[in-house]
């Protein structure tokens, strides 16, 4: 019987020191891996870790683990241990497991800067259009945002009929009798370009887009000290008269008219150039 218990004894002794031995050599392994080299410890991932990962939230986490590398093969940049600078980084790319930590892949968090916001503000409803003018038609300048205008159209029209029939005449009338200004813009006007045999009355286009030059290009330098006073007036205005302050602008001259206390232009009758003085 006591021989028996003897080597029971034996046989637990001899199982602990194996066990013993076989997690000291565990622990050992990447110490012999360096086959006499010089070891560095390197921080790698544990698991893949996505990009945009903050630094913070990989070290909270426990994301990562610390082996021992030869120092040789450790290039420069990997991370050894955690700084506290990288919790306010982001990953710039991905990490698979195992793959070392590299300094150059936390960058700083990129601050997306709120969009501008808008010059001018349009009504809630409104439509904001813009139309060239020289000085003249826009009471010598003087115009501003807030202001409140009335806004006439003189076109060019072919008459019908009667003696005058086939000739052309200029007929004038309030387009909107209230319109509030949004905005105030100065451009150079392009140059005037050689009017031909076939070309209307030049006043016709007056405060309308320009025209493009035979190149079909526009020119952009000043021909005239005239040419520095043209100023792009935005107003506000119902979607049915956007339509139709867009049409005058392509085919009349506009006039603004600023309204004073109590003024209340009304839409008449037109006026032409045989009507004027009557």
């Amino acid at each position: 019987m006591r021989r028996r218990i003897l080597i029971l004894l034996a046989a637990l002794l001899l199982a602990g020191i194996s066990g013993t031995a076989v997690l000291s050599y565990a622990r050992s392994a990447d110490r012999r891996a360096l086959s006499g080299n010089q070891g560095i410890w390197v921080l790698v991932a544990k698991q893949r870790i996505p990009v945009d990962t903050l630094g913070a939230v990989i070290r909270e986490k426990g994301l990562t683990e610390r082996i021992l590398v030869p120092a040789k093969t450790v290039p420069q940049g990997a991370v050894t241990v955690w700084d506290p600078d990288l919790d306010e980084l982001r990953l710039a790319a991905p990490l698979e497991p195992s793959q070392l930590l590299m300094r150059p892949l936390f960058q700083p968090v990129v601050k997306v800067s709120p969009s501008p916001s808008r010059r001018m503000v349009v009504p809630k409803g409104r439509l904001a259009v813009s139309v060239a003018l020289t000085v003249a038609p826009q009471v010598a300048g003087d115009v501003e945002p807030g202001d409140d205008v009335a806004v006439y159209a003189s076109c060019l029209f072919e008459i019908w009929g009667g003696e005058f029939d086939g000739k052309q005449d200029k007929l004038t009338r309030l387009l909107l009798p209230d319109a509030r200004v949004i905005a105030i813009g100065e451009a150079q006007a392009p140059a005037t370009p050689t009017p031909s045999a076939t070309t209307a009355d030049p006043a016709a286009s007056a405060g309308a887009s320009p025209s493009p030059s035979a190149s079909g290009k526009y020119d952009t330098k000043p021909s005239s000290a005239e040419s520095l006073q043209r100023y792009v007036a935005t107003l506000s205005v119902d979607a049915e008269d956007a339509q139709r302050l867009v049409h005058a602008a392509q085919q009349c001259s506009l006039y603004l008219a600023i309204l004073g206390p109590k003024a209340t232009p009304t839409i008449g009758d037109p006026i032409n150039s045989r009507e004027l003085f009557q």
